[in-house]
């Protein structure tokens, strides 16, 4: 069965969680004597500590996404030799068989600034077979082994290169669902120690009560707005 996807449960940045978080626990560390009696006690405190710590040293999305355009702008150059060095070995091709003819067809090099990745390694190959097979007609007009051995060359690092950035791809996608469940489990544990915050406090201490009050917005804040001024008469 397949895994359901992982959504995040609270609504403000991951900055916000951890900078709330760590709030949250220096009031309950406050009143860890209060917090005793319904069994949090400082142990379990610290605990929650440690992970919005941890957490605040995950490897962000942003650093993620860096290391992965990383890898992509070097495939996507490695691509471009690949197509440059065909487009040379082709304007050899077309001295020696005119353009459209099946000779110069079968090396299949249409559309080629167009094709994916996939395409262009299948071109590539395509054509070091083809030259080579009609090397004795081309090398005339310059074509020689060393040039389709240097376009194999190319191909193996461009292959290389797709793999690690599908691997990077990955590692990203792992790396945010992770800290997505581990963002959740921080909140989830906030909400229901401040929830315990706010049952010992609402009928003694309503400056402590509000020291527990978690809003789930964007800001970690109020966004209600406030109401409507009443006009003078």
């Amino acid at each position: 069965m397949r895994k359901q996807d992982v959504i995040r449960i609270y609504k403000h940045s991951d900055g916000t969680l951890v900078t709330k978080g760590l709030e949250k626990v220096a009031y309950m560390q406050r009143d860890k004597t209060e917090f005793g009696e319904y069994g949090i006690t400082s142990n379990l405190v610290n605990d929650l500590k440690t992970l919005i710590t941890e957490f605040s040293e995950r490897l962000t999305d942003v650093e993620a996404l860096g290391d992965q355009t990383g890898v992509t702008e070097n495939k996507d150059a490695k691509a471009e030799e690949i197509r440059t060095v065909i487009r040379g070995i082709m304007g050899r091709v077309v001295l020696v068989y005119p353009f459209g003819s099946p000779k110069y067809k079968k090396f299949g090099t249409e559309e080629l600034a167009r094709q994916t990745d996939a395409d262009l390694l299948i071109t590539a190959k395509r054509v070091v077979r083809v030259g080579n097979e009609f090397m004795g007609e081309l090398t005339a007009n310059g074509l020689t082994p060393a040039i389709l051995d240097s376009l194999t060359a190319l191909t193996e690092e461009f292959t290389t290169l797709i793999v690690d950035m599908k691997m990077e791809i990955g590692r990203r996608d792992i790396e945010q669902e992770d800290r997505v469940e581990a963002g959740n489990a921080i909140y989830t544990t906030l909400v229901k120690y401040t929830n315990t915050g706010q049952t010992i406090w609402e009928t003694t201490d309503l400056a402590k009560f509000n020291d527990y009050v978690l809003y789930n917005t964007i800001s970690g804040e109020d966004e209600t707005p406030p109401p409507p001024a009443t006009p003078e008469l």
